[in-house]
């Protein structure tokens, strides 16, 4: 219907609806795997993410530029940085519940289980930064403390935290992309 994807974007950006039906044609299986991929065992979450992420493009398809990325990437991106937010709202309220309240019978295994993966992956993945840089990750992304809340906790200027935080994320790259080339 639609010579590429360039036109369809065009098109879905102008408020047609048939092209955006034709890009969730396209596109919702990606959408599906990615957020099925970050959120696995999350199946409460996954649903009302996959929803957010096609409003999320649909609201914001006239900032996707073919210049710098195909349409299929691009929708990738959305998804998974979508996947992403829920996640961390699911392990921010598994913090502040204490992860001690009992849910009626198969839910309370459930959350049980995915406390602990969330958490075994959390501690896997920091246990490369000294324990003040983990301190400061967990505040700063998973509670979403302000950097000037954290600087005046540490008793620090913000600027040390955004160094922190920088040195920090290049560590975990590096120990991400070691993670997932096993």
């Amino acid at each position: 219907m639609y010579a590429n994807d360039a036109e369809l974007a065009n098109a879905a950006a102008g408020g047609s609806e048939r092209a955006f039906e034709e890009l969730c044609r396209l596109y919702g299986g990606l959408i599906r795997s990615v957020v099925r991929y970050h959120l696995r065992n999350m199946t409460h979450y996954a649903e009302e993410c996959e929803n957010d992420v096609l409003l999320a493009i649909w609201r914001n398809i006239d900032r996707f530029d073919p210049n710098r990325n195909s349409l299929k990437n691009w929708i990738g991106a959305v998804a998974k940085y979508r996947a992403i937010n829920y996640k961390r709202k699911y392990i921010r309220e598994m913090l502040e519940n204490g992860l001690t309240e009992d849910i009626a019978g198969a839910q309370a295994a459930d959350a049980r289980i995915l406390a602990e993966e969330a958490r075994g992956e959390i501690e896997s993945l920091l246990s490369g930064l000294s324990g003040a840089d983990r301190d400061i990750f967990v505040r700063r992304f998973i509670l979403e403390q302000p950097v000037s809340e954290i600087a005046a906790a540490k008793g620090k200027q913000p600027s040390w935290i955004y160094n922190r935080l920088s040195r920090g994320r290049k560590v975990l790259k590096v120990k991400w992309s070691d993670y997932h080339e096993k």
